[in-house]
């Protein structure tokens, strides 16, 4: 999910994983181990979801900003209990280590990963910068020039990181394995002596910190993801799904614009009609969505649910232009409530809706023979209940409230 938030730069999460596993090989870690560094490192920059926000923060090297993307990646942290660990090291990911070293509240462990994550960040950064004025070179032709800035920053970072880093950067092997081509295949060699049982609300958690991250790609999208998961479960529990059918549904709400960190902010913002190259670029979204979930484990259904919310009954949808016979119930159910959700939110092309308008809207869609007529009774008959869901003034899950609290 992470490697969509950057358009011209991918992988930043996993280049940063990698080069802090290599270079805790040269440090002492009392309490962390492999698995930590390289969870703490690949998650760092969660609180990331704008890729304007992503775009400063490779090419500048010190941006005064970057502490409210770390203190989002710790809130969101800290709502995980198997993630919260490392939420002081997310925290301070970006803090020198000047002023880091006197925090008597972090524990030294976290002190060191929090330091060590800012030196490779920025060593990726650097690198990214080196690439574009550079753009026939690789990686390892930029070694001397990274190695050099690094040790130019006074109190920027800890002299034991900056030695780890000398040592594993002297290695040819370290730079070759940053190639794009190259990293996925290192992430995929990784066997991690770890496992953690997720519980059904752990899942649902997890899915709902991944939809903080999806909505706050732009201020006009704020609780969208979360609120189509509530209103979509509701919708599911009035037509009588079984509840871990109504479930699942929450988590493909939840997800389902996933792809969406992927679009340019000036698309998802533009205030006028899209180009046509702007239009093709939004319609991937649901397409990027499936790519990215149906690579969990058990969630295929949750994949195609969220990848088709865009269909329509008529075979005028997007992206893989489906028909009535092929589109499940819970697909049909996703889709209402998207676009009731979406209705009812402000957007820069236009105000929210009142009630009325909404439903209007629907029906006028549903004899076009878009939408489901009969899911769309089920509105008609709980117009209220879903216009407070939809507007979040009767949210259903408990999650928001605890993430808001650890915030």
């Amino acid at each position: 999910m992470m490697d969509q938030v950057g358009l011209d730069d991918t992988q930043h999460g996993k280049r940063v994983a990698f080069m802090a596993t290599q270079c805790a090989r040269y440090v002492s870690f009392e309490h962390f181990d492999q698995v930590d560094i390289f969870t703490a490192a690949l998650l760092h920059d969660i609180g990331v979801s704008c890729s304007q926000e992503h775009e400063l923060l490779v090419t500048i090297l010190d941006w005064e900003k970057a502490q409210t993307h770390c203190l989002d990646g710790a809130v969101r942290m800290k709502s995980l209990p198997f993630y919260a660990p490392y939420a002081d090291a997310i925290y301070y990911h970006h803090t020198h280590w000047q002023t880091l070293a006197d925090e008597q509240q972090v524990s030294q462990d976290s002190k060191s990963l929090a330091n060590l994550i800012f030196l490779v960040d920025r060593v990726d950064a650097l690198l990214f910068q080196y690439l574009q004025q550079n753009p026939d070179d690789e990686a390892i032709h930029a070694r001397n020039t990274i190695q050099q800035n690094i040790q130019s920053l006074p109190g920027y970072f800890a002299p034991e990181l900056v030695e780890a880093f000398l040592k594993a950067s002297a290695v040819d092997a370290f730079w070759f394995q940053l190639d794009a081509a190259h990293i996925p295949r290192y992430m995929n060699s990784q066997t991690l002596d770890r496992s953690i049982e997720l519980s059904p609300q752990d899942v649902e958690a997890v899915a709902f910190i991944l939809a903080a991250a999806i909505d706050a790609k732009s201020p006009f999208t704020a609780e969208h993801s979360t609120l189509v998961g509530e209103l979509a479960y509701f919708l599911a529990q009035q037509f009588g799904l079984p509840d871990s059918r109504c479930q699942q549904l929450k988590l493909a709400g939840y997800l389902h614009d996933i792809g969406k960190l992927h679009i340019p902010d000036s698309i998802l913002e533009k205030e006028g009609p899209l180009t046509e190259k702007e239009t093709i670029a939004m319609r991937r979204h649901g397409f990027e969505a499936r790519d990215i979930l149906q690579q969990v484990e058990h969630f295929s259904e949750i994949a195609d649910w969220a990848c088709h919310h865009h269909e329509f009954l008529d075979g005028s949808g997007y992206p893989y232009q489906l028909t009535a016979e092929q589109i499940p119930t819970e697909t049909r159910i996703l889709t209402i409530a998207d676009i009731f959700q979406a209705l009812a939110q402000k957007r820069p092309y236009r105000d929210s809706m009142t009630q009325q308008q909404v439903i209007s809207v629907l029906d006028k869609l549903g004899a076009e023979g878009k939408v489901d007529t009969i899911i769309l009774e089920l509105v008609h008959q709980h117009a209220n209940a879903c216009w407070q869901l939809a507007n979040g003034i009767s949210a259903q899950s408990p999650i928001k409230s605890d993430a808001i609290q650890a915030k």
